[in-house]
């Protein structure tokens, strides 16, 4: 009975994050680096402030998920996923909170300006957007995340998980670290959330997870 809470809060994060971040990146707005920010975000400046408010503990807590995914594994490519997601946990929601969450807040205060005023700030917002240092963070996030994934697939693929779960890892990997707007972002998380239910459920498991053979 003691260990019931914690495998609901297991379970909330494994399954539940993934899902709840999934779902409401279908409401994602996408855009290209040519595109007017201002005039984008405006109309939805309320849901665009309020969605990445939430996105910055949910992507911290996406990445507990896969801590938890690889707790209990060995060897060598067990310990670079757990290492990449750290840096993940870390970076991510820094550079989610510095490009949309400022950016919701900045253009909400700026609402009443001018379409000239507004045209004279793209180069400041294309700057916060795709600028060398959010631009860093983004890289470095994505990297941190892809690494993480390709990291625990093979961790997994040498615990005998399932080729699906394995091949859904690494898809995740790639999905989210292209970015996290519609489609990448949803089918990212969908990913995930099938590998975790599937390693989760797999035959033969007992209670926890097994040691990952070998040095790999």
């Amino acid at each position: 009975m003691s260990n019931r809470p914690a495998s609901v809060s297991r379970k909330a994060v494994l399954f539940g994050v993934p899902l709840v971040l999934g779902l409401l990146e279908l409401g994602h707005p996408a855009f290209m680096p040519n595109d007017d920010i201002f005039e984008v975000v405006a109309p939805i400046v309320v849901w665009w402030t309020a969605l990445h408010v939430v996105q910055i503990p949910l992507f911290a807590l996406l990445g507990l998920a896969v801590v938890l995914l690889v707790r209990n594994l060995q060897g060598r490519s067990a310990q670079v996923s757990r290492a990449a997601i750290a840096v993940f946990v870390v970076v991510y929601p820094a550079f989610d909170a510095a490009v949309g969450v400022s950016s919701g807040i900045l253009i909400q205060n700026l609402l009443t300006l001018g379409a000239d005023q507004r045209a004279a700030l793209q180069p400041a917002f294309r700057a916060l957007f795709w600028g060398p240092i959010t631009g860093l963070l983004a890289i470095v996030a994505s990297a941190s995340w892809l690494v993480a994934l390709l990291a625990a697939a093979w961790a997994w693929r040498r615990a005998y998980a399932s080729r699906i779960a394995v091949a859904l890892l690494a898809v995740s990997g790639l999905l989210l670290a292209v970015s996290h707007i519609r489609p990448f972002g949803p089918l990212g998380c969908l990913s995930f959330l099938i590998a975790a239910v599937l390693i989760e459920r797999r035959p033969g498991k007992v209670g926890t997870t097994p040691a990952a053979p070998g040095p790999g």
